[in-house]
């Protein structure tokens, strides 16, 4: 009878021994994305993060479901698009963008247990969006990122223009749920997205002014990547010069270390702000 009762119990873990190895390689994956986030050197980040990206695809074959996974990876294809790609290869930044989207996708039908998310008419993607939870945020938001990284390198495209409204809709349920996560997240992504568009096009530049000003009131100014946002999007649509240089040279003057756990997205703020204001002439 015991022999009988460790066979039905090795039997029973036999069929999820992959997924119990990948809970054990997590804390150490956890460690290297947490050290990479507090990277100083952007060109050796550059060059390391494609083969963690690659680890932990390797990982997801053998835990398909799990959704940590799904979602570091849709933050991690997103994050090195916008940090080593976009200015130069804005055709390979766009195609990481959406593999992001994609297992950010994955992740929300998962974590809400709703399997249909595409395909829904604007009524039905509200109704889908009056359901979810704070839990279902994280999937939810780097979904909602992802694609409107992909939306800014896709506007002359006919589907990106039919994306806003589910876009906006999905953002401002995120927002809702919790306006501080992920260093203010939702309140960054919000004022790029009404202040990186003219009126005509949807844009609404007092919108996008408060979401940047409480994204930088929540983070203490720390999260650089507000103020590069604030001037790339809103201060040029307005032709605010004087607000442009401020907050870019608010990035080049702020401590190295302002903020540890995020010092490498610091770090592309800062090169990103160097190269933008030398353009102040093109672009006023």
């Amino acid at each position: 009878m015991k022999s009988y009762a460790l066979f039905f119990g090795l039997m029973l873990t036999g069929c999820s021994t992959s997924q119990m190895a990948v809970q054990a390689a997590l804390p150490l994956v956890e460690s290297q994305v947490l050290s990479m986030q507090e990277e100083r050197d952007p060109e050796l980040a550059e060059q390391a993060i494609p083969a963690n990206l690659k680890i932990l695809e390797g990982l997801l074959k053998q835990d398909p479901d799990n959704t940590w996974i799904l979602e570091n990876l849709a933050e991690g294809f997103c994050g090195y698009a916008f940090s080593f790609l976009e200015d130069a290869e804005p055709e390979r930044a766009s195609a990481l963008y959406e593999r992001g989207k994609d297992y950010a996708l994955r992740a929300t039908i998962i974590r809400t247990g709703r399997e249909k998310w595409q395909d829904l008419s604007l009524d039905e993607w509200s109704g889908a969006l009056n359901e979810v939870q704070t839990s279902h945020q994280p999937a939810l938001y780097w979904m909602g990122h992802c694609w409107g990284s992909w939306l800014m390198q896709n506007l002359d495209s006919v589907e990106a223009f039919a994306d806003i409204p589910r876009l906006e809709k999905l953002m401002n349920k995120v927002h809702d749920l919790n306006p501080s996560f992920h260093y203010a997240g939702p309140h960054l992504f919000l004022g790029a997205f009404y202040g990186g568009r003219s009126k005509m096009l949807g844009g609404n530049p007092e919108k996008s002014r408060h979401h940047f000003e409480k994204a930088l009131e929540l983070t203490e100014n720390k999260y650089l990547l507000a103020h590069l946002f604030f001037a790339r999007t809103y201060a040029v649509q307005n032709q605010d010069r004087e607000l442009f240089k401020s907050q870019l040279q608010a990035v080049l003057q702020a401590p190295t270390d302002l903020l540890p756990e995020q010092r490498l997205a610091n770090q592309v703020a800062r090169k990103k702000a160097a190269k933008l204001l030398e353009q102040i002439d093109e672009l006023f």
